[in-house]
């Protein structure tokens, strides 16, 4: 018998994604993670992030692989969510790129 895929919960997250909504992000994201092997976050490419949102992601990221669960993105990261990634710094890395910008290599 071969192994099956997990199964992929899909978070839907738009419009203000900022230090005010952050809290309801975490909700979804946390309830998600905890019901399902692998999670995939669809943010609007008009929403209005700031800085909070991205360092719940880059949390949400690396809790999924400490807990040995997969969290993706569905879509690279364009408009001001690339926007804010660059002015904070989260977009350096090869591992940032591969995940924010679903970039491989040393692009």
């Amino acid at each position: 018998m071969a192994a099956s895929k997990p199964q992929t919960v899909v978070v839907e997250l738009s419009g203000e994604l900022t230090i005010r909504t952050v809290t309801d992000a975490h909700a979804q994201l946390r309830d998600a993670l905890d019901a399902h092997p692998a999670v995939t976050a669809r943010i609007d490419a008009g929403s209005a992030v700031d800085l909070s949102f991205v360092q719940l992601i880059e949390s949400a990221r690396r809790t999924a692989s400490e807990t040995g669960r997969v969290f993706a993105l569905a879509a690279p990261a364009t408009d001001g969510l690339l926007e804010t990634l660059h002015r904070g710094g989260f977009a350096q890395t090869a591992d940032q790129r591969a995940f924010w910008l679903h970039q491989s290599g040393d692009c």
